[in-house]
């Protein structure tokens, strides 16, 4: 199973409205073919798996003039349950059966209503079935996928580089570079997991980003890059029109979250370039659109991961809603000072140390010269994908 989990991982960034999946097939403590599930829409991971176990002629077991495959009698390993509906492919529950497994062990239910149930047909239909292997490891894999079907919001990554003392530029506003290029790599990495990316009018109109995608070739092909969709939260109206954000040439078109202060004429601008524009309730505890609403809004568009790229005011935004589910903090070996250098997290902030924002599932790791600190926040009697309901699959159900 931990192979399964490792190849789901392959398909991170260009699977999305579906899960990541990732399949193994064994028969006879042998692999007989591996497979996950690339691209969205196209074969699912059980598929591939079985299509690879069927051509393996260097297994064992293989002869040309066999009369039954190599998969009747394996077990066939999978990260989520096989689904049993029809959408853009056929059930993987029947293509399972007609390669004769003999026993199906996957890691999580599938939350999805319209595709779970393949458990309870296979038995149906005499296949042995074992759940809950890995489990927590493959509902974190499959976070963001649990969220949306869960709450129908996105999962909500806070990502900051700072200084050794918690400064993301100094008190002139320059900030280029404070971490290396190694940690860089790994918010480029970041980005292409996520379906979009949320900034603020003040670094737009400060830094002018494209929010692309950018990694070598060595760790991701041009082709295979998918760059997530730039949300700009301007609740006024009053970035530029000469920003690459508001350019229609850009790979994917932005999405501007604004309120009914936005001047109508400048809206209808936006929209003529096929910028799409979003009005939302203001935000009563802070400056600019209610985080709630716009998380509403991009859940409703399908958007099932966001990450928060600043500045401090929207971070800080969205930390003072309690609406942060990972933190990623890259932090530099560099000092900067000054009390009028600029924090990480603007906003109302914390009252005291118990309301005070915490982790969970800590790790850190050292890129470059720079440390990696990310961890899950912790949100008291909030449903999580690791806190969410369980269901497990239990003969005679």
């Amino acid at each position: 199973m931990q192979r399964a989990l490792e190849l789901a991982a392959r398909g991170t960034g260009c699977t999305s409205p579906n899960p990541l999946v990732g399949c193994v097939v064994v028969r006879d403590g042998v692999t007989l073919g591996e497979g996950w599930h690339a691209v969205y829409g196209q074969g699912h991971a059980e598929i591939n798996a079985l299509n690879a176990s069927l051509a393996n002629v260097s297994h064992p077991s293989w002869r040309a003039d066999a009369a039954t495959p190599l998969t009747v009698g394996a077990t066939l390993y999978v990260t989520l349950e096989p689904c049993n509906h029809h959408g853009l492919t056929p059930p993987c529950t029947q293509a399972i059966v007609d390669a004769g497994i003999a026993h199906v062990i996957y890691a999580m239910a599938d939350p999805n209503p319209r595709a779970a149930g393949g458990a309870r047909w296979l038995r149906a239909q005499g296949v042995k079935v074992t759940d809950g292997i890995l489990e927590k490891e493959a509902r974190f894999q499959n976070r963001f996928f649990l969220r949306h079907v869960l709450t129908r919001q996105p999962y909500v990554i806070a990502k900051t580089a700072t200084s050794l003392d918690g400064r993301i530029a100094t008190r002139t506003g320059h900030s280029q570079w404070i971490t290396g290029v190694d940690a860089r790599q790994k918010s480029h990495e970041l980005r292409q997991a996520v379906d979009a990316i949320i900034v603020g009018a003040d670094t737009v109109i400060a830094d002018d980003p494209s929010l692309t995608v950018r990694l070598p070739d060595s760790v991701l092909s041009a082709e295979a890059v998918r760059h997530p969709r730039p949300v700009i939260l301007d609740s006024t109206g009053r970035i530029p029109l000469d920003r690459k954000l508001l350019d229609a040439s850009l790979p994917t078109r932005s999405l501007v979250a604004t309120t009914d202060l936005m001047n109508p004429r400048h809206r209808q601008t936006l929209e003529s370039r096929g910028i799409e524009v979003v009005s939302l309730p203001l935000n009563t505890r802070g400056p600019g659109v209610e985080p709630a609403a716009l998380l509403d809004a991009l859940g409703h568009r399908g958007i099932q991961s966001v990450l928060l790229e600043g500045g401090a005011s929207v971070q800080g935004v969205f930390r003072d809603a309690g609406l942060i589910d990972e933190l990623w903090c890259f932090i530099a070996p560099t000092v900067i000072g000054g009390a009028l250098a600029r924090t990480a997290y603007a906003g109302l902030g914390s009252d005291s140390l118990d309301e005070a924002t915490r982790l969970d599932d800590i790790h850190i790791e050292t890129i470059g010269d720079d440390l990696l600190v990310r961890g899950s926040v912790i949100h008291p009697g909030r449903v999580t994908s690791s806190s969410a309901p369980v269901v497990h699959e239990t003969p005679g159900d």
